[in-house]
């Protein structure tokens, strides 16, 4: 066991050869690239002897827990005073804890209302930009990455002030300006994915551009097509899914483009089941990079007005979506669910004033509050009268997170939210 430390929390954090991880173990992190460990998120409980199986078998260099959160490996055995002392590690420097420090925050978080302004501003400047770019790519020009470099730091600054402001403003476009705001929109998303999955600064702004670029080959496609509201012939159809190859072409070997946006502009419209397009990958012939890429480009496009469609809102679509077998990564999805800060819709959450509750939706008015009936006590264990709420952020209670129906032996969970939702909304003030 090497050396503890503290992280700047305050956390109580020991590192750990791969062989030496048990259950009841809280992983705060892996030493070695994001590539060698074999999960998409870092922090967790490791409560499945799956995964410590996993831990043991892959190429990290060493595991960070939590002691103060989880187990810690047993004390060895005492030296035998025959042996000379064993040093005293603990006294040296640690250059894992040092290189995997957390990072000096420079962005300081505000306020989804006070972000909301800021995000304006970047959204205005994106339209010009991002539609200038496009229209470029349209004509047969070369794509200028240094007009948009800038703006995607932009964009990367205000998800890390709040996450939930430009990601709310970009859902509002026009038919007219779908394409360059959806791609707006999905950079967005993939870098606050991205800093979710806790991957390095280099890394998250590639993956903002892959998600800005993504989809470059709309610009191949008669804008008759993109904007029609009927139902597409089929040789409409082949034509639109024809674009993440044309948009593969427009991009072609610029060497100021990662791979990463070609990997994900060629592939976020593959399906986990091999029923996706251009080539019908599947499973791990997927890279992840696309695989979020798939999640954040169907989000968007379900949360957004379409000629064709109303929006659903994001609560709805989150639940829907996490439905889809078979469409995205699930663990991804899962991650991608944590990384919004919300909640799908019909999901069991707990409460911090010992009450369990169903989410309903979000609030017309305000995307980032969230609608709930709270129906059982969990310091009683009986079920209550439900009666909506909103929950509003740092004003009255609070979700504490997600909690699965068979742990409160909710047996029949499908007629237990039936008959919650059959109440009627009953709306009250946060109570």
């Amino acid at each position: 066991m090497s050396p503890s430390g503290a992280d700047g929390a305050g956390r109580l954090l020991v590192h750990i050869k791969p062989a030496d991880v048990v259950t009841g173990m809280y992983i705060h992190g892996f030493v070695g690239s994001w590539f060698d460990h074999p999960f998409w998120r870092k922090k967790f409980l490791l409560e499945d002897e799956d995964d410590v199986i996993k831990i043991r078998q892959s190429r990290v260099e060493a595991v960070i827990i939590d002691g103060e959160r989880g187990a810690v490996p047993a004390p060895k055995p005492a030296v035998a005073p025959s042996l000379p002392p064993a040093p005293r590690l603990a006294t040296q420097p640690n250059p894992m804890a040092r290189r995997y420090a957390p990072p000096t925050a420079t962005t300081k978080a505000t306020s989804f209302r006070q972000e909301t302004k800021r995000a304006a501003r970047i959204v205005e400047k994106s339209k010009k930009q991002v539609g200038a770019m496009f229209e470029a790519a349209r004509m047969g020009q070369a794509i200028k990455i240094a007009d948009v470099a800038p703006l995607i730091d932009e964009i990367r600054e205000s998800v890390e002030r709040n996450n939930k402001a430009l990601t709310n403003l970009v859902r509002l476009k026009s038919k007219d300006e779908y394409t360059y705001m959806h791609s707006v929109a999905v950079c967005a998303l993939m870098i606050n994915f991205a800093r979710k999955l806790d991957l390095d600064e280099a890394t998250i702004r590639n993956m903002g551009m892959a998600g800005l670029l993504h989809d470059l080959g709309k610009m191949a496609v008669p804008q008759m097509i993109l904007d029609k509201a009927g139902r597409l012939t089929d040789e409409e159809f082949t034509t639109i899914r024809s674009h993440p190859e044309r948009g593969h072409a427009l991009i072609g070997d610029n060497p100021e483009i990662p791979d990463v946006a070609r990997d994900v502009c060629l592939h976020h419209h593959e399906k986990m089941d091999g029923t996706g397009y251009p080539f019908g990958l599947q499973g791990n012939e997927i890279s992840m990079a696309a695989r979020m890429g798939a999640i954040c480009d169907v989000y968007d496009a379900v949360t957004s007005n379409r000629p064709y469609k109303d929006p659903w809102s994001p609560c709805m679509a989150l639940g829907r979506m996490a439905q889809w077998r078979g469409h995205f990564d699930e663990r991804l999805m899962q991650v991608f669910i944590n990384s919004l800060g919300l909640y799908p819709a019909g999901g069991l959450v707990r409460l911090n004033d010992h009450r369990l509750a169903l989410v309903i939706d979000n609030c017309e008015d305000d995307p980032s509050a969230i609608r709930v009936r709270p129906f059982y006590c969990t310091s009683r264990l009986q079920l209550l009268d439900p009666v909506e709420i909103m929950i509003v952020q740092d004003r009255g209670p609070q979700i504490l997170g997600t909690e699965r129906p068979e742990f409160w032996h909710f047996d029949d969970w499908d007629a237990l939210r039936g008959s919650i939702l059959a109440q009627g909304p009953g709306l009250s003030a946060a109570a």
